[in-house]
């Protein structure tokens, strides 16, 4: 096709999920000409959602929003979207081995409730366990982690190792197993397959106790993308992938398959991977190129489960429920009180999403809503709605919830990750130094990308 002679901006941002509406938002508002150019056919990344016939919205990515997120809850504040405590009010059901535990409390990372009641001397090994691992966690100062000895020795190991060295029971394996799997800064990934170091970083900047599910919001998280977009009008661009990136001292030069932009900065907003598949000239610096080479998006599929109701609150259960079942290990009530249409929000991830995918759609289904009866009863098999995303197969995500560093990466390339190069800033999540992996953390990089912008002018 034709080429269009190059148009000129103060800068150009790639990627209209939330770190790039951002970024392009306060560029905009700070009197920057700017441009948003997105590869999909629609703005938000990982933060968009649906509304169901029944007037309920669900969120087909993000969903959830904590005390201290401070820059999500100004955001939310800004744009009057108005939030509600995460259902909770029940027995949380835990199924491990084919034994069924209710107990009043939330079973991750500890927080306030009662025991499960699995055998004492199984949760000792976890108790145990749990405070060697904070320790450890506590200990690592603020910011992204640095090579240093005692980084290296960390980085050099695999969690599963850990896991391994630290328990004496298969309950206590699975538990930190579990978690490696459901926490947000982890992909999901297998406790094999990710650095120690970046597990116990994780923790520490983005830890369960600072409970980051604490809320939901009514009319879902997805709303927010188009709330943004109102202020930028035209000049987002979408269906436009970005080929390639020239770059020099005096500003940078976008190309897509159509046309070519211009500008005095480029901001890159979106994961690692994603990233290092545009081809820059000059190339960019080696570290970069390796870092970009070693950061995985983590493998997991969400599912949404819509009822007529939230039926499981008729037997006294909050609809949160973890396990070792063959293919769901969490599941959280998602359902708007304003509503009340009853919503179960799951996920498949690490191997089980490996085994899982390739099944029929047909088989798929029967397979999570089969899991779900195990935890709240037949009438988990009555679905109204079942919609499932295959982050994993999003061309232009590539995974989810987030990207992970595995062994080795964090003290051997990890100071290319949100390095400057040239007039080129990089931001989204997986960028973040605090709630890495959470909107919070789209939020502050798309902030900081911005402000690193404009100080430059």
């Amino acid at each position: 096709m034709p080429r269009s002679e190059p148009n000129v901006y103060d800068c150009i941002i790639i990627g209209a999920g939330l770190s790039g509406l951002v970024a392009a938002r306060n560029l905009h508002r700070s009197g920057q000409n700017i441009l948003l150019i997105e590869a999909r056919d629609r703005i938000g990344g990982r933060m968009y959602g649906r509304r169901l016939a029944s007037g309920q919205w669900i969120d087909l990515g993000g969903q959830w929003v904590g005390p201290t997120q401070d820059r999500f809850l100004a955001l939310l504040d800004e744009y009057g979207v108005r939030r509600f405590p995460s259902p909770a009010h029940g027995r949380t059901v835990l199924m491990y081995n084919g034994q069924r535990y209710e107990f009043n409390g939330f079973f991750q990372g500890f927080s306030e409730g009662e025991i499960p009641g699995v055998p004492e001397d199984e949760w000792q090994d976890v108790i145990a366990a749990w405070e060697r691992f904070q320790e450890l966690s506590i200990a690592m100062p603020a910011g992204h982690p640095r090579p240093n000895d005692s980084n290296q020795r960390l980085d050099s190991d695999t969690f599963a190792r850990w896991i391994q060295e630290n328990t004496h029971t298969a309950f206590g394996r699975w538990y930190f197993s579990y978690i490696c799997r459901a926490a947000g800064f982890l992909g999901p990934a297998e406790p094999n397959q990710v650095s120690l170091l970046h597990v116990l970083w994780g923790q520490n900047s983005a830890p369960q106790s600072e409970y980051p599910e604490k809320e939901l919001l009514h009319g879902g998280a997805g709303q927010i993308p188009e709330k943004i977009a109102e202020e930028l009008g035209d000049r987002i661009h979408l269906s436009e992938p970005v080929l390639g990136i020239h770059h020099d001292q005096a500003g940078v030069e976008v190309e897509t398959a159509h046309n070519r932009f211009s500008a005095k900065f480029v901001v890159v907003a979106m994961p690692p991977h994603l990233a290092g598949r545009i081809n820059y000239d000059p190339p960019m610096p080696p570290m970069r190129q390796q870092l970009t080479q070693r950061v995985p998006m983590g493998c997991c599929a969400k599912i949404l489960i819509s009822y007529d109701r939230p039926f499981w609150r008729d037997q006294g259960l909050a609809g949160i429920a973890t396990g070792n079942s063959e293919w769901i290990e969490l599941c959280a009530d998602s359902s708007d009180p304003e509503t009340g249409v009853g919503v179960i929000a799951t996920f498949v991830v690490g191997d089980r999403y490996g085994r899982w995918r390739p099944m029929s759609e047909d088989d798929r289904r029967a397979a999570v809503l089969s899991d779900l009866a195990i935890y709240f009863g037949n009438e988990a098999l009555s679905a109204v709605t079942y919609d499932e995303v295959d982050w994993p197969g999003e061309h232009w995500t590539g995974g989810g919830y987030a990207a992970f560093m595995p062994p080795g990466v964090w003290t051997s390339y990890g100071e290319a990750l949100t390095a400057p190069v040239g007039r080129i800033y990089w931001a989204g999540t997986e960028m973040a130094d605090r709630w890495a992996g959470f909107f919070e953390g789209a939020i502050r990089t798309g902030e900081a990308a911005a402000k690193s912008v404009i100080s430059c002018q």
